[in-house]
């Protein structure tokens, strides 16, 4: 009996690595290479991304996955232009950051916007609740709360800043529910990229991250952009 148990044992543990379910294992050559495929489940796409260092010919079939977390570790790992105009802001963003030194004219407006705050649309008709109260912090594709039981998710890792409706409240497609703010250390990065490719006129936007709500990594970061722009000879945009 003790032998049936440790084979199962065993078996559920070879499955489990093999599936990659197993937090921290690294994947073989051959599993990358076969993960790396919109056919595959999530969970073995997203640790055979987590593992990439580098572009993969995987990569490539992946720019159109369903999934804007997928996509934006392929703009990441092999960025292309074409990830500058994607649906999804933080699939743009994470191209505008991949992008920087090759594309910096192109990637300029989307770092502007994505220190903005993401407004979330209803896809549905219905009734809303939330999960999530105003200042929550939440990642990339958490539930924000539902409409009529259906869920709709944040669309960049930060915090709801904003709710536009109430508990209970009937919307209709196309209406605004919320506003997200990237979170901090995103914001940093994207007042440190601007630091390299923004423009004067930029600066007063780039300022209002230097106020006393903001902590004091992203002012100084937005000191550190404002100071950067000012010191590069001034060019057109």
């Amino acid at each position: 009996m003790l032998r049936i148990l440790l084979a199962l044992l065993l078996a559920a543990a070879a499955y489990l690595y093999w599936d990659a379910r197993v937090p921290g294992v690294p994947l073989t050559a051959w599993q990358i290479d076969r993960f790396l495929d919109p056919a595959q489940p999530r969970h073995r796409i997203e640790a055979a991304l987590r593992q990439r260092n580098g572009p993969h010919p995987g990569l490539d079939r992946l720019r159109e996955h369903p999934e804007a977390a997928v996509r934006a570790e392929v703009a990441r790992l092999a960025p292309v232009a074409g990830q500058l105009e994607d649906r999804s802001p933080w699939v743009r963003f994470r191209a505008a950051l991949a992008l920087e030194r090759s594309e910096p004219t192109a990637v300029r407006p989307v770092l502007l916007a994505a220190l903005r705050a993401a407004a979330v649309f209803a896809a549905d008709s219905g009734a809303v609740e939330w999960r999530l109260a105003e200042g929550a912090s939440l990642g990339m594709g958490e539930e924000l709360g539902t409409i009529d039981g259906r869920p709709f998710a944040c669309p960049v890792p930060g915090r709801l800043a904003r709710r536009f409706v109430v508990v209970g409240q009937p919307v209709r497609p196309g209406q605004r529910l919320a506003d997200v703010v990237l979170a901090d250390e995103w914001q940093v990065a994207a007042l440190a990229a601007l630091g390299r490719v923004g423009l004067p006129v930029d600066v007063d936007e780039i300022r209002q991250f230097g106020g006393e709500k903001f902590p004091s990594r992203v002012r100084q970061a937005a000191a550190g952009a404002v100071g950067a722009i000012q010191a590069r000879p001034r060019r057109r945009p």
